[in-house]
Order: structure tokens, then C-alpha cells, then sequence
């Protein structure tokens, strides 16, 4: 029943979408930054391919093949596609190894040398592949929340929030083992034991962890008010129209942000990109 509902509700969205769409297609949508860079607190440099670091200023463009790091004492994170976010601890570096749109997909790669990184991945951006690579594993997802560790002897942690990862140990880019680690598990790839096949334990939260939890339900709220302004034009005929109130519409938005379910396969692309903010 809950199943049926959810459907009702999604074709009822669909359909008062259905209405702007030759609206949307002869108009000119604004240009959104794949990645931008927010600066908490701290010290951050950041080198655009083979250049030299240079320090980073708050609100910075980044784009394929930069590169971000993290001081002593710092919080930063980087912004992707308005609705998913790479949060940095301090001493972290990453770079940007492939932010790409082509054939219909959206594919993003993340090379994680050092540190920690906060990864929350909603389905809503319409990224379709999100790796993190760290020197010993391959981290792959879609709509989740996880945390990558890379320590300074080179071992790496995955721990889950929330969805489900793909881990993968590595030696010279080739996969030795795969695991698949849900909510609420962890999994550690020693480089000196990569041999090893790999085993979930339970995720134990440090306050940097939960912290980012809390984090993660502001950033929810903050996609779902600029979703909710997307479709706010439209709201009181899709009332009138199909009879959804207020408190079905925020089970909606809540459910797709939080990626609880999708849109139907045979949404239309455009309707994809009003709904999908990317």
C-alpha cells in the first residue's frame, strides 16, 4: 500500500512537471559549478593540475584534475552540484580526478592521498558513479553517506552512515577483494595484510563522525527548501488536480532527497533536470 502511494504521489509530480516543460526547453537554465569549495574554518591550499599550490579563498570554482588540501586545524568541503558535498578534515588532501557529464551519465572520481573525507552523495544530484580512491582501495557508490580514513601509514576505513558501499582492496590498480558494507559498517584495508580477504565490523562513531551526521540533516534540509522553490509555482494545482496535501508532498521531498525512491524509469530528461538540481 505504502508502495502504491509513493507511485501516486511521483506520476502526480511528474504530470505538474509535465506542464513547464516546453517552458524549460526554450529557456536558458542557469550554469551551476560542479565543485565548489567552502572553507569552515583554517588554512587551505588548493593546485589546479601540475601548477603549484597556492592558498584557496572561500567560495573557489574547482574544476577536473584539481587538487584540495587541509591544514592543521581545519574544516573544509567541496560542494557538488549544489546537492552533494566532500566534507575535509584537517591534514586531507584529494584531488578531482574526473567530474564528468557525457553519454547521459554523470561520473565523478576522487583520489584521496591523505586524511579524512565525509562523503554524502544524494541521489538528487544526478550523479550516476562516485568512486573514492584511496593507495589501497576503491570505494564505489551512488545516493549514500560514508566516511573515507586514510591513514598516515596508508590504511584506509569506510565506514557507512547510511546506503550501502562497494569496497574494493587494491595492489597497482588491480582488485584483490570486494566487499559490499551497509549501514552502519565498517571495513579496514591494512596494505600490509591487502592479501587478506576483507570483513565488515560495526562503524564506531568518533564526534568528527557525528558531527557530520548532524551536518548531513541541515545539508538535507537545505536541498529539499531549493527543490520545494523548483516546483512551489506548480504546487496548488498539483492539490487541486490530484488531491496531495501538504504533508504527502513533504513525504515526497523528503523521501526522494533523502533517495528513499526514485523517479520512474520513463521520466523524461528534462523532467530529470528540474527535479535533479544538476
Amino acid at each position: 500500500m505504502r508502495r502504491i502511494f509513493v507511485l501516486i504521489i511521483l506520476v502526480s509530480v511528474t504530470a505538474i512537471l509535465s506542464i513547464i516543460g516546453f517552458i524549460w526547453l526554450t529557456s536558458n537554465p542557469p550554469t551551476k559549478a560542479k565543485a565548489q569549495l567552502i572553507i569552515d574554518f583554517g588554512i587551505v591550499h588548493i593546485k589546479h593540475g601540475e601548477k603549484e599550490w597556492v592558498p584557496a579563498k572561500n567560495g573557489t570554482i574547482l574544476y577536473q584534475s584539481d587538487s584540495v588540501k587541509t591544514g592543521n586545524n581545519t574544516s573544509a568541503a567541496i560542494v557538488l552540484f549544489k546537492s552533494s558535498i566532500i566534507r575535509l578534515d584537517s591534514n586531507t588532501e584529494i584531488s578531482l580526478q574526473e567530474i564528468l557529464q557525457q553519454a547521459g551519465e554523470t561520473n565523478v572520481k576522487i583520489k584521496q592521498d591523505m586524511g579524512r573525507t565525509w562523503n554524502t552523495i544524494l541521489n538528487i544530484s544526478g550523479i550516476d558513479n562516485y568512486d573514492v580512491q584511496t593507495p589501497t582501495t576503491i570505494v564505489s557508490i551512488r545516493g549514500t553517506s560514508f566516511e573515507v580514513n586514510v591513514s598516515e601509514e596508508g590504511e584506509t576505513e569506510v565506514g557507512v552512515s547510511y546506503g550501502t558501499v562497494k569496497v574494493s582492496s587494491i595492489v597497482n590498480g588491480s582488485i584483490i577483494h570486494t566487499i559490499e558494507v551497509n549501514e552502519n559498517e565498517s571495513v579496514i584495508i591494512d596494505p600490509d595484510a591487502i592479501e587478506e580477504p576483507l570483513h565488515t565490523e560495526p562503524f564506531e562513531r568518533d564526534d568528527w563522525a557525528l558531527e557530520n551526521e548532524q551536518k548531513d540533516e541541515d545539508f538535507m534540509e537545505n536541498v529539499k527548501e531549493e527543490l520545494y522553490k523548483r516546483i512551489e509555482p506548480y504546487i496548488p494545482e498539483l492539490k487541486e488536480r490530484y488531491g496531495v496535501t501538504d504533508e504527502e508532498l513533504e513525504v515526497l521531498l523528503d523521501g526522494y532527497v533523502r533517495g528513499y525512491f526514485d523517479l520512474p524509469p520513463e521520466t523524461p530528461d528534462w523532467i530529470r533536470e528540474i527535479i535533479e538540481l544538476s
